[in-house]
C-alpha cells in the first residue's frame, strides 16, 4: 500500500499560452508532481493500477465511506488504489457536482434529477450506503473532490451525458484549484471533434487530460497524431474479453506509447492475459478482489 503525500506541478508551456492560442501544455512532471500520476507515465514502470469504480465501495459501511464521498477520497488512497474513477454532473444552477445516476433516490435520502436541483437543495441531503441506509456525508461538489485529493490520488471523471459542452467551465476549475496533476477525463472516441476545437481554440489541455475510449487501430492512430494522449481505453467485449482481436489491439496501443487501460472483464484468467497484452490500468468495482490478482502476479511492486 503506498500513501502518496500533497504536491506541487510543474508546468512547461512549449506552446503559446491561451490567449495566443495554445494548442497544448505539455506536463513535465518533477520528483515533487503528484506520485501517482509520475509512476502512472513513468515509461520504466511496469505497475498495473486500480482504477476504483466510485472510489470503491464493497465494505461501505464498515468504511464509513459511501460511494463517490469525500471520505471515501482518504478511504481509497488507504487501501492503495491510485486512481478514483467518478462522476461530474451539473446542478440547475450551475454548480458541478459528484452524482452518479440521473435521479438521487439511490444514492442519497432524496428524490429527482440532479440536474434539476440546485446545490442548496442537494447539499441537504445524506449519502447512502449500498444497504441503503444513511451516512453523514453530503453529496460533494467537484472543487470539493480536487481539493480533497490534491496530491494524494488520480480521479478518473466521467462527464454525464450533457456535460462534456461544458467542458470550458470544468477546466477552468481544475485549473483555478491547480489540479491539472489530479485528473484524468474519460470521454468518448465520437467526442474527439469536439475536443480537438476546444485544444484549438486555446483550452488548457495535459497530455494525460483525456482518456479517450476506442474499438480499432484507426482511432488509436487518429488520438497519437491529433492529442498524442498518454492515455487510452480499449473497450472489450464483456462476454469475450480476451479476444484475439481485444489482445491486439491492446498491444498495438502500449506499442504506440500509450498507458492502455480496460475494464476488468471476465476472471482473473482474462485479467492475466490483459496484462501480458499490456494493460496497466484496470477500472473495477471490486478492487480488493483485483488486486489480490495483481499481487499474486507481482504487478503491484
Amino acid at each position: 500500500m503506498r500513501h502518496y503525500r500533497k504536491t506541487g506541478l510543474i508546468l512547461h508551456c512549449g506552446i503559446a499560452l491561451a490567449a495566443l492560442g495554445q494548442a497544448n501544455i505539455e506536463l513535465s512532471l518533477s520528483e515533487d508532481a503528484n506520485p501517482p500520476l509520475r509512476e502512472l507515465l513513468d515509461p520504466s514502470s511496469s505497475r498495473v493500477f486500480i482504477a476504483a469504480h466510485r472510489g470503491g465501495y464493497e465494505s461501505d459501511q464498515e468504511d464509513r465511506a459511501p460511494e463517490n464521498s469525500l471520505v471515501n477520497i482518504d478511504n481509497s488512497q488507504r487501501k492503495g488504489y491510485e486512481l478514483f474513477e467518478t462522476d461530474i454532473q451539473r446542478t440547475k444552477d450551475g454548480h458541478f457536482v459528484i452524482v452518479h445516476d440521473p435521479t438521487i433516490e439511490r444514492e442519497t435520502s432524496g428524490n429527482g434529477e440532479a440536474a434539476e436541483m440546485t446545490l442548496r437543495e442537494l447539499k441537504r441531503l445524506h449519502k447512502r450506503y449500498r444497504d441503503r441506509s444513511l451516512s453523514t456525508e453530503r453529496v460533494a461538489t467537484f472543487p470539493e473532490f480536487l481539493e480533497r485529493g490534491k496530491g494524494r490520488t488520480v480521479f478518473k471523471a466521467d462527464m454525464k451525458p450533457g456535460i462534456s459542452k461544458h467542458f470550458a467551465e470544468i477546466m477552468k476549475l481544475v485549473t483555478d484549484h491547480d489540479a491539472l496533476e489530479g485528473i484524468i477525463f474519460r470521454v468518448p472516441y465520437r467526442e474527439a471533434d469536439f475536443y480537438d476545437e476546444y485544444r484549438k481554440q486555446g483550452g488548457v489541455i495535459a497530455k494525460h487530460t483525456l482518456m479517450f475510449q476506442v474499438i480499432s487501430r484507426e482511432q488509436i492512430d487518429d488520438i497519437k497524431a491529433r492529442f498524442n494522449s498518454s492515455t487510452i481505453e480499449i473497450k472489450l467485449d464483456k462476454a469475450d474479453p480476451t479476444n484475439e482481436a481485444a489482445l491486439d489491439l491492446i498491444s498495438y496501443a502500449s506499442d504506440k506509447g500509450f498507458v492502455v487501460e480496460t475494464h476488468a472483464e471476465g476472471d482473473e484468467d482474462d485479467w492475466v492475459k490483459l496484462i501480458n497484452a499490456g494493460v496497466r490500468i484496470f477500472h473495477t468495482n471490486t478492487p480488493s478482489k483485483l488486486e489480490k490478482t495483481l499481487n499474486k502476479e507481482g504487478v503491484r511492486d
